[in-house]
């Protein structure tokens, strides 16, 4: 073989590195590009994931709702309406023995509770030809959660409210809220019985409401209190200061003005078992003469007239001899 003519590859002669198969370089390079491809269609597109976050977000929303509609939906169906009776009234009993024996919370350190409030007497109440029964109740610590209006809350706050008693009750014709506030003393009830008044203006400018008492429940028919007319009496009970509110049951304005003194005098039988403290905390020694128990009664509210220090059974007797002097006979013997 003559030097300057190429050699023939020979099967056992190595390749250089720098040496190239074309047809070995194809598919490499193919390869890469269908790798490549895959790897781009594995991608989320911008848009999608737009798509899939607001689809997740709807469905927390929606998981949220439910949870409140289970959970919390009763609360806020039953909240009750933030209104004032049209008729208040503010009865002092500055006299009377129960603003002298219960005249501070530290002659009457005793927490209120709820058996003595909502059970015995106070499940059912009768006077007045009237059947107020019990429906919703609530004892809490947080004097503000039984009132509305930043006014009757700062009274409350400077009167050192430590605990608010609530009730709502329903009659034949009537139904009706009552409530206590366990205050410092005499003069801290008069001051919250005070700020509930609205205040007087001139001409017709609307005055600013000061806030008044929450119902427990806003369930039917308290979803409609204050709608209709209706009256409040605040009675100053010693340290405790009790606020009965009624209205008739198919008063559907304010303008329909009726008398509500009964239904009014039988709900404020609820200060009952306060007559019990005091009949517990009175001086044995004391006979109750400057005023006593029935001055109470006189001022429509007679919560405790049959445990009443002072009840007037004991005056009868004088009257029982008279029975014996006229002669059953004589008429016959003239």
């Amino acid at each position: 073989m003559s030097p300057s003519e190429p050699s023939e590859p020979g099967p056992g002669r190595r390749r250089k590195n720098s040496e190239s198969d074309p047809e070995q370089a194809e598919p490499r390079e193919g390869r890469r590009r269908g790798g490549s491809r895959r790897k781009g269609q594995g991608r989320t597109s911008p848009a999608l994931k737009i798509v899939v976050g607001a689809l997740a977000l709807a469905l927390i929303a929606l998981g949220v709702v439910l949870v409140v509609q289970r959970g919390g939906g009763d609360d806020a169906a039953e909240a009750a309406p933030e209104t004032r009776p049209v008729l208040y009234d503010l009865r002092l009993s500055d006299s009377s023995e129960m603003n002298r024996v219960l005249n501070s919370r530290e002659d009457d350190q005793r927490p209120l509770n709820e058996g003595e409030l909502f059970e015995r007497s106070n499940e059912e109440i009768s006077s007045q030809s009237i059947d107020f029964t019990l429906r919703d109740s609530d004892l809490t610590e947080d004097c503000t959660e039984a009132v509305w209006g930043s006014q009757v809350e700062d009274a409350l706050a400077g009167a050192d409210c430590t605990q608010a008693g609530r009730a709502t009750y329903v009659a034949d014709g009537y139904f009706g809220v009552a409530a206590v506030f366990n205050l410092a003393d005499t003069e801290a009830s008069q001051d919250v019985a005070a700020a509930m008044e609205l205040p007087e203006t001139s001409g017709d400018e609307e005055p600013d409401d000061p806030g008044f008492v929450l119902a427990p429940s806003g369930e039917e028919p308290f979803d409609r209190l204050g709608e209709g007319y209706s009256a409040a009496d605040a009675i100053i009970s010693g340290h405790y200061l009790v606020v009965v509110w009624v209205q008739p049951d198919d008063s559907e304005s304010v303008d329909d003005r009726v008398t509500l003194s009964s239904p009014l005098v039988a709900l404020a039988n609820f200060r009952d078992p306060l007559y019990r403290r005091l009949v517990e905390l009175r001086d044995p020694t004391d006979t109750g003469q400057e005023g006593g128990g029935t001055g109470g009664v006189e001022e429509g509210a007679p919560g405790g007239g049959a445990e009443d220090p002072q009840p007037p059974v004991e005056d009868p007797p004088p009257e029982e001899p008279p029975l014996e002097e006229p002669p059953v006979q004589e008429p016959g013997g003239q």
